[in-house]
């Protein structure tokens, strides 16, 4: 048997390798040559189609913000940065559990108005034409508004009362996330009645002045807010002055006649003044005659008549006007002719 050939190596990028050819003597002599074809040393795998490299795409996600006040109208803003490794064209696709995805293409907005407190996530997919996909997903929380509690008013009805008389107080409170709210009121003088927001002061056996009340609202954790309101305790106002006639005047009639003499025209000019310029009273004309004139109870009546017509020709209403008669008494003289003009205050019963 011959040694087996060397092998030989031909350089170059392309070249061929022989691997061994072989010589062997078998029952029907001849020759088995196996030949062997390789890359030579300096051969690059990568170079050759099926050993490329693959077609990688990538995506990384970004928002402006994590976190949201329940209530707010606030937009996030939401970014993903992709490549594709052969520089192909991408396209982008967005959704969310939550949340309202407005836009198009590596930038969107997501309104969050109206959602919940919880944890929210944005997904951002990206994608060529050759169905090369990368995706990334973002977080972002909504969480609720702080807690507090809002004493916005406390009023008082009336601001001032009268001593011994009631004044109504409320308070207007809030809580930011709507608990049950108690209240509690103090006062530097009377009685406070009620709970809640609204209470009475009782100002019995209270002195005239200025008094605070003051009220607070509290959670049950605590969280409270505070208000006060003045109460004005004054005196009640005196009683009214009893309603009283009172004499406007007297005319005096010649004797046995129903004229009258001296200044009578004169006082009831001023008396037609009167009337016309205050609209509210009434008038009583009382008209007498002495037991010893003629006729006497005829002749008083004549006089009042005599006052009743020269007022209503000066245009005073006649249902303005009352008239009594009667008969002089012991004291005689002028005082048995004379007519008294009474003015009566609305109201009064005479």
């Amino acid at each position: 048997m011959k040694p087996p050939l060397e092998t030989e190596t031909r350089p170059g990028s392309a070249s061929l390798l022989w691997v061994s050819c072989c010589w062997k003597r078998l029952a029907a002599p001849g020759i088995i040559c196996v030949v062997l074809l390789g890359y030579a040393a300096e051969s690059r795998a990568a170079d050759w189609p099926w050993k490329k490299k693959p077609d990688v795409v990538t995506a990384s996600c970004s928002l402006d913000r994590d976190e949201v006040e329940q209530g707010s109208t606030a937009v996030l803003r939401a970014k993903v940065q992709a490549s594709d490794s052969r520089g192909h064209a991408l396209s982008y696709v967005w959704s969310a559990n939550g949340g309202k995805v407005a836009g198009v293409g590596p930038e969107i907005q997501v309104e969050t108005a109206g959602l919940n407190p919880g944890v929210y996530s944005v997904l951002a997919r990206v994608q060529d034409a050759y169905q090369q996909s990368a995706s990334c997903t973002l977080n972002y929380h909504v969480v609720p508004p702080p807690d507090n509690v809002t004493m916005t008013s406390c009023t008082v009805a009336p601001e001032t009362v009268e001593q011994g008389k009631e004044a109504t107080l409320r308070a207007q409170a809030s809580d930011a996330l709507g608990h049950p709210l108690r209240y509690r009121w103090h006062t530097n003088g009377g009685t406070l009645s009620g709970d809640g927001p609204q209470v009475t002061l009782q100002t019995t056996d209270l002195r005239p002045g200025v008094y605070t009340v003051t009220g607070r609202a509290e959670d049950a954790w605590g969280r409270a807010s505070d208000c006060a309101a003045i109460v004005k305790v004054a005196l009640p106002p005196p009683p009214p002055v009893p309603l009283q006639p009172a004499k406007f005047g007297e005319i005096v009639f010649l004797r046995n006649k129903e004229k009258f003499q001296g200044n009578g025209e004169a006082l009831l000019q001023k008396l037609v003044a009167r009337l016309n310029s205050e609209h509210a009273g009434r008038i009583s004309i009382e008209a007498y005659a002495g037991p010893d004139e003629a006729n006497a109870n005829q002749l008083a009546a004549e006089r009042a008549e005599t006052v009743k017509r020269f007022l209503v020709q000066n245009g005073v209403s006649e249902s303005r006007l009352q008239i009594t008669v009667g008969l002089g008494g012991m004291r005689g003289g002028l005082r048995n002719r004379t007519l008294d003009i009474i003015w009566l205050p609305d109201g009064l019963e005479y």
